[in-house]
């Protein structure tokens, strides 16, 4: 049984119907939700450009750190950087001893693909070739959405020649953006969002795309030569599914992918770390698989 926290926040989220609403209405729900948790001691924000993207910074105040963290966040391709992936970027950094990169990468309706994918690339090019971090000391994460954008731009800077980061770790992943995973009907009545249209965001940034196409979807691109994967999934999240077949189709095809299935959680929910003690182990293991 779940910690009496989790229970509460499962039932706070299954109560809230923000994400049913259009996006400007949820643009500004987000906008409007306080910094509950702020950056933490220690950890300096910085605001920059990085070859020709928006990026924030979390940097540790006392020293330069050699390794790096590229984080790239959710929201269906159409939200950007909110207080919340902002402070969770900020603990990221105070507990990996790593600087955290939070890309702001264009959205959609305004910017549909391949804008997102271009930034993505730009960023990590941009710590190879202008920060001068070694691959080997770059590691790539994210969360929901963010997790595509990740791996989408992984596959087209490894077919342009570009040396792969150390590893990458995601939290409850989105991998196909046409929605064939069998956990949208089995797990619809679990997760807590309630979600009408599990994608309808994201679908924006898709527009007259094939969704299937591994720059948008790279669950169905070709996942050799990639780095070593960790994947965090929730067993009441409709996204399951992708978790678990990018897991599959990674090892079949020689790579080395761990899934780790967190029992009666929900989607993202190692954003609830500071309430909720699954959370928080969750993000420890995050950490601890990134630090190693």
């Amino acid at each position: 049984m779940g910690s009496l926290q989790a229970s509460i926040t499962r039932a706070m989220i299954k109560k809230s119907d923000m994400w049913n609403h259009p996006l400007d209405e949820i643009r500004k729900t987000m906008e409007a939700i306080p910094d509950s948790e702020g950056i933490p001691e220690g950890i300096l924000q910085e605001f920059s450009i990085l070859n020709g993207v928006s990026i924030e910074m979390f940097r540790h105040a006392e020293k330069k750190h050699d390794k790096v963290m590229l984080y790239f966040h959710g929201g269906g391709f159409c939200l950007g950087v909110y207080p919340a992936n902002r402070a969770f970027a900020a603990t990221l950094a105070k507990e990996t001893g790593m600087d955290v990169v939070l890309p702001d990468y264009r959205l959609a309706p305004e910017h549909p693909f391949p804008a997102a994918l271009e930034d993505a690339i730009a960023v990590y090019k941009g710590l190879l070739h202008s920060e001068g971090y070694r691959a080997e000391d770059i590691v790539i994460a994210g969360d929901s959405s963010g997790c595509a954008l990740a791996l989408s731009a992984l596959m087209v800077l490894r077919r342009s020649g570009e040396p792969m980061p150390e590893r990458c770790a995601f939290i409850t992943p989105v991998f196909d953006l046409a929605g064939t995973g069998e956990s949208f009907r089995t797990k619809a009545a679990k997760d807590p969002f309630q979600l009408r249209d599990p994608l309808g965001i994201a679908k924006i940034y898709v527009g007259d795309n094939t969704p299937t196409m591994p720059e948008l979807s790279p669950l169905f691109g070709s996942l050799s030569g990639l780095p070593k994967i960790l994947i965090q999934a929730a067993e009441h999240d409709v996204f399951l599914s992708d978790a678990q077949r990018m897991t599959e189709r990674v090892n079949k095809m020689g790579g080395q992918a761990e899934l780790r299935l967190w029992k009666r959680m929900w989607h993202v929910f190692p954003m609830q770390h500071a309430f909720v003690p699954e959370a928080k182990q969750a993000l420890s293991e995050f950490c601890a698989y990134l630090r190693d």
